[in-house]
């Protein structure tokens, strides 16, 4: 698997199909032949499970055929609509690849796992669960569609981090007086009931600055995003965004899919909704420690968001950061929340 990651991780390359179909059927039969693997869980969402897998090589365990490989099911919880995983893997290779570039995606590929999969699955999910880590005891995973997934964890000769890039762009129906972007708004809000929790609080960082036409202030924010990085590591990562344009290419299709009132009249809309994805997503960054090896960017998290579900609230928190005066630094609260915004600088 760690070779079609690769290819379908260069810019401009195509792979070869034929190739590729055969590995990747050779792999799902591997997946749902547990005499020969074992599966060790590694995290959780809302919606999904991902395990790593293991071939069984004599009486060892390798990573074998699925290095840098993992294996991403849907969770099936009482009440909740789950996740139609053909339905995710269309928006991805129709909508957010077309939009972004295949090259700037953690790559997913669509299989199957049987019911005795399913079963060795939840198995080793509810040992997990005994540890005291989860609290989903209702949820199950179940045969049917699965994902194999590139693993964008630390391995030797690579540190990693990830991080939102959220609203790379102001909010087209924030106030027209507003000194907060949409995320800096939201970020005091949150903050403001931290606070009053008695919790911690930290400035939050601004996304506009990693899109600023100031390279000073893109270098302060990737400074910010990874403080315990190195100056040299920092120059990297910020020629390495200049490069790749991903950064730009995510404000673009935020800004061509939300020019106007659709949060309000249009959610259903499919542009909206590739939007809203992209304000969600999660960005990988695995910065080798050879100077002469490219830094890896890609984006995960690229799901079709449920328009149906969460139209109710979108709408309540941008009524919410309007009417308290969260964009226009006049929410009534003491003492007053800090933020700095690079919106309008």
């Amino acid at each position: 698997m760690d070779a079609i990651w690769k290819s379908r991780s260069a810019s401009g390359l195509q792979s070869d199909t034929s190739c590729e179909h055969a590995t990747i059927q050779e792999c799902q039969d591997l997946v749902n032949s547990p005499p020969l693997v074992e599966y060790k869980y590694v995290a959780e969402g809302r919606a999904n499970v991902v395990f790593s897998i293991w071939e069984r090589s004599g009486t060892e365990m390798v990573e074998g055929r699925f290095k840098r490989t993992l294996l991403r099911v849907p969770k099936a919880t009482s009440g909740v609509t789950p996740c139609n995983y053909e339905s995710l893997q269309a928006f991805q290779e129709n909508m957010v690849e077309a939009r972004i570039g295949r090259q700037h995606l953690v790559p997913q590929i669509l299989i199957s796992i049987s019911a005795d999969v399913a079963s060795l699955l939840n198995e080793a999910w509810a040992k997990d669960k005994s540890n005291g880590s989860h609290n989903n005891e209702s949820s199950v995973i179940q045969p049917g569609h699965a994902m194999l997934v590139e693993d964008m964890r630390a391995s030797p000769g690579y540190k990693v981090f990830e991080f939102k890039p959220k609203w790379l762009a102001q909010s087209p129906i924030a106030p027209s007086d507003a000194k907060r972007c949409r995320t800096c708004a939201r970020e005091a809000y949150r903050n403001s009931n931290k606070m009053t929790k008695g919790l911690p609080v930290s400035v939050p960082i601004c996304p506009l600055g990693l899109v600023h036409s100031d390279r000073a202030v893109v270098e302060h924010t990737i400074e910010r995003l990874a403080p315990e990085w190195t100056k040299e590591d920092h120059k990297r990562l910020l020629d390495a965004f200049e490069t790749t344009g991903v950064l730009k290419k995510i404000r673009e299709v935020q800004v061509a899919g939300d020019a106007g009132r659709a949060l309000l009249e249009d959610p259903s809309n499919m542009d909206f909704g590739l939007a809203m994805t992209m304000r969600d997503c999660s960005c990988y960054i695995r910065m080798p420690s050879a100077s002469n090896m490219d830094v890896e960017i890609k984006l995960a998290d690229t799901d079709k968001k449920n328009w149906e579900d969460k139209e109710i609230y979108w709408q309540d928190t941008h009524w919410n950061l309007v009417d308290n005066g969260w964009y226009t630094c006049e929410e009534e609260v003491r003492p007053p929340i800090t933020t700095e915004c690079f919106l309008g600088a």
